[in-house]
């Protein structure tokens, strides 16, 4: 087989695929896996990081934790949630070494809601927001002030376009409080946007 074909064999496997090829320390199909990802989980570690070396560094410590923990993935589960829950945890780590920001608030909480948790959301962001304008000008601003995990939601949901039983699985939390951080986050965001969108 040439190079060429060996190539095109790689990208044409799914996730789960090379996942279980580079369980047997299958060098190329790591490779794959990350050029496939990258550049989503660097913009993904940006909603942690201020920093772009920090977002890099959680880049970098991601791929590597992939390597070194790939014997742990389970066949049959999805790669993609589970990849980035160990940039989540990477992110929190590098957090929590720099103690830049508290996470008491995310503490399990599900019995003491506040007010703005439990109202139903009857008006859903728009996806064309995340579409035209992610992470650009007042959109940016505005996530900015979003306590990361509940960016971090937005992102997966509107941009990676993952459920919210995914992104349970990402942040290790109840599909309640994910539900929870989600409503929470859109009604901030829509608050700092409200001028801005019609």
């Amino acid at each position: 087989m040439s190079p060429e074909t060996a190539e095109t064999s790689y990208s044409s496997q799914t996730d789960e695929q090379l996942a279980e090829k580079c369980r047997k320390q299958d060098d190329q199909a790591f490779q794959e896996l990350m050029n496939r990802y990258v550049r989503q989980i660097l913009n993904f570690a940006r909603q942690y990081a201020k920093a772009s070396e920090d977002a890099e560094d959680i880049t970098q410590d991601t791929f590597f934790k992939v390597w070194k923990n790939i014997k742990y993935y389970t066949k049959g589960r999805m790669f993609k949630p589970w990849l980035y829950a160990i940039a989540r945890n990477t992110a929190l780590d590098q957090i929590k070494k720099k103690k830049a920001l508290p996470f008491s608030d995310l503490d399990d909480k599900e019995n003491d809601l506040s007010f703005a948790d439990t109202v139903e959301d009857h008006e859903p962001l728009p996806p064309q927001i995340f579409e035209t304008n992610f992470l650009t000008g007042k959109l940016s601003d505005a996530l900015e002030v979003i306590h990361p995990d509940h960016r971090a939601i937005l992102i997966l949901h509107y941009k990676e376009e993952m459920t919210f039983d995914e992104i349970a699985s990402i942040v290790n939390k109840p599909m309640n409080t994910v539900k929870s951080w989600h409503r929470r986050a859109l009604i901030k965001l829509r608050e700092e946007l409200a001028h801005h969108i019609e």
